[in-house]
Parts: C-alpha cells; structure tokens; sequence
C-alpha cells in the first residue's frame, strides 16, 4: 500500500512538471537576431521580420498585445490599419495638459491634443512604459513584462544610443520580441524616404504591406507637390531660414531661443522639400543667445511648438523679446509658426508642417492653396475621418496663429 501511493505521488509530481513546461513552451516569447519560436509552436504562427537594424525577429504572425514606445507614428499607422486595440502600452503621458497652463497676452495657446488621441481616446488609458525623450520618464523593462506584451515595438530617436542598446538586451534576454524603427536622425542626412520605409515595416508586421503602400503614396504625393514647387529656385535664391523654438525658460537659461543646425531632421526635410537654406550651421539643436541669433540675421523664422504653442506675435511684443527686436525677420514680418502638436513634427502629419512652410517662405510659389482646404483634404485621404473628427484635428493645430495669409 505504501508503494502503491510512493507511484501514485510520484506520477501525479511529473504530471504537475509536464504541465509546467508545458505551459511555458505554450507563453514563452521569440526574440532577438534570427532566433525561432517555441519548437512546439505551429510554424505559420510566426514569421520573420528585418527590421531598420537589419536585424532579423521572429514576431507573431498576427500580434495581439502591442507595446509601442515613441509616441505617434506607430499608433497612428497601427489606427489606419484597423488594429490600434491592441495597443496595451506605450510612451503615454499620464498627466493630461490642463488649459491655462500657456496664456500669453490674454490668450491661451496650451496644446492640449495628441492627433493620435483624438483619433484613438482609448490611449489615454493605457499603461505607461517611459521612452527615450519627452515626458515619459526612462522606459521601464518591469512595466513592459508587467503588460505581457507578445510584440514591442521601438523608434529609435538616435538621441540616446547606448541607453537604448541597454534597453534593447534587457527586453530581448526576457524573451521579448522587439522591431526597432529608425527615426530620420538617427542617419547622417535626415530623409522623408526612411519614413516610407518606417510605414512598410509596420505594414509587414501586422500583414498590411497593401495598406501601407497606400499611406506612403498619400505622404509621397504631397511631399512630391510641394518639392516641385520650389525645385527650381537656385540655390544663391533660396530663403535662409532659422527654426527656431522659443520656450519660455529660455531667457532664464541665458538664451534667446534653440537653433536647428545641420543634423536634425527638421533642417534636413525643410531643406530637402522646401528648398530653403538653414541660417543656422551649426550641427545640432543648440541654445543661443540674443547676440548670436542678431548675427544670424535670417530670412525667415520658423517657430515650433516647444513649452506651449509659440505664435509669432509673441516675438514681435513679448518684452522676453526687446533684446532681438533689431531682427530683420521682425522688422519685415517674417516670422511664422507650425502648427500646434506636442509632440515632433515627424508624424505621418508631416507634410502639413512642409506646406505651411512653403506657403511662408514662398507665397508666390503656394498663391493656388488654400492651406485649410488642403489640410483636410489630407488628413481625410490619410485617416478617412468624418467631418466631426476632422475639425477636432483642424482645431488641434491652431492654424488661426499662423500669420500666413
């Protein structure tokens, strides 16, 4: 009788064992260069993605929990595709913007929308897992696993190389699977084609390489109508345009504002599709100060969304300003702003940010667009919205304070 129970224990503790295995066959994740799935999984339940490493991953054939980190070019592709529910997290920001938190001269310029959140509300309820640049805090490897995520998907901003590879090994020795997308900057000279190619490798992993051929020819069509525009001005011609962000600390930092040099990828689109010189040479995103930006003396000045939406008027008769009203772009009225997003310029939103540009620096070349028309005609192509979602997004970009006539 003892015997008999010994067996019954014994086989009874290999079953338990057999069942554990077996279940962490059944939940374990592929990951890292070329590596294959579970031996145990069916082989039309994975496939093989390259991604803008060159890196070759092994991801769910039809992923279901997504971690996206980098805000708005993933999901806003991933809500063309159809499939922005399973987003389970990402580089969210917890603390709603509350309004008032900008009020210059009266007014209130507070960005208080994230296009991806008007299209996608369900964003604001999701987990937070960091990301490398803005509000996020650094990403958090515990919180991802926490989220049991069989997908994580990365843009690398190029800003931060050796966190990110630290990052990269942690969540890949943890069995996750990770695309890593690269973006503009990350290369010597920034280029709207590594944005194509950012869209085509999402398209491969969730299986929508036809609608994502569609999302780059709506992008390429209109990149392509501005850069002809302005093709044939020669380069002795061209505008010398400083973009320019103008926070608010600046003045306490000692500076009048940050100039884009060569490098960044907001120069490097400006100069490759609008055809315009950048005023500032330096390489880089750098704080300068009254003095030097009197030296730049530019054409044009370009203002982005940075601490809260920054309309020209402000440099015209903030007093933060007295020390640089000597500037010929004042003086002339040629400074103009982009329109309002908290978050960068390169989104699949891009192109609008390229054609008001061109209608600034060059207006006799843009006389035809009406730049309002134009947007909505695009974020309609590109988002098929309804008229209701369409003035959300209109109005999130605050084109009333663009001074473009």
């Amino acid at each position: 009788m003892e015997k008999q129970n010994v067996l019954i224990i014994g086989v009874a503790a290999c079953i338990c064992v057999a069942i554990i295995v077996t279940l962490f066959l059944a939940t374990a994740h592929p990951a890292g260069e070329g590596t294959p799935g579970p031996e145990n999984t069916d082989a039309d339940r994975w496939k093989t993605i390259t991604d803008m490493r060159g890196v070759e991953v092994t991801v769910p054939d039809d992923p279901q929990r997504v971690v996206t980190i980098s805000r708005s070019l993933i999901d806003t592709t991933m809500y063309i595709f159809g499939v922005e529910d399973r987003i389970v997290g990402g580089s969210i920001y917890e603390k709603p913007i509350i309004k008032g938190t900008y009020v210059w001269n009266g007014t209130d310029y507070t960005v208080n929308t994230w296009i991806g959140k008007i299209l996608n509300p369900e964003l604001d309820r999701l987990t937070n897992v960091g990301g490398f640049g803005g509000p996020y805090g650094p990403p958090n490897v515990e919180t991802i696993a926490g989220l049991n995520p069989d997908l994580v998907i990365l843009r690398d901003l190029g800003e931060q190389e050796e966190n990110t590879g630290r990052f990269l090994n942690q969540l890949e020795s943890a069995g996750v699977p990770v695309v890593v997308l690269k973006y503009p900057s990350c290369y010597e000279h920034p280029s709207v084609d590594t944005m194509y190619e950012e869209i085509r490798v999402l398209g491969a992993v969730f299986g929508k390489e036809d609608r994502a051929e569609e999302i780059v020819e709506t992008i390429h069509s209109r990149v392509t109508s501005i850069h002809d525009r302005t093709q044939d001005i020669p380069p002795a011609e061209q505008k010398r345009v400083l973009y320019f962000g103008a926070p608010t600390y600046a003045k306490d930092k000692g500076g009048a504002g940050y100039a884009f040099g060569s490098g960044t990828t907001e120069v490097g689109m400006m100069e490759d599709v609008v055809h315009v010189r950048s005023a500032y040479t330096e390489s880089g995103r750098n704080m300068i100060s009254a003095e030097q930006l009197l030296a730049l003396d530019p054409d044009v000045i370009i203002l982005s969304t940075w601490s809260g939406y920054h309309p020209p008027r402000q440099l015209y008769e903030d007093t933060q300003y007295d020390t640089i009203q000597d500037l010929r772009a004042l003086k002339e009225g040629e400074v103009y702003a982009l329109a309002a997003t908290p978050c960068k310029s390169e989104r699949l939103e891009f192109p609008i940010n390229m054609m008001i540009m061109a209608k600034a620096v060059y207006p006799d070349r843009c006389a035809d667009v009406d730049l309002e028309t134009w947007i909505r005609e695009y974020i309609v192509e590109l988002y098929d919205t309804d008229e209701a979602t369409t003035d959300s997004i209109v109005d999130a970009l605050m084109l009333e304070y663009l001074e473009i006539v």
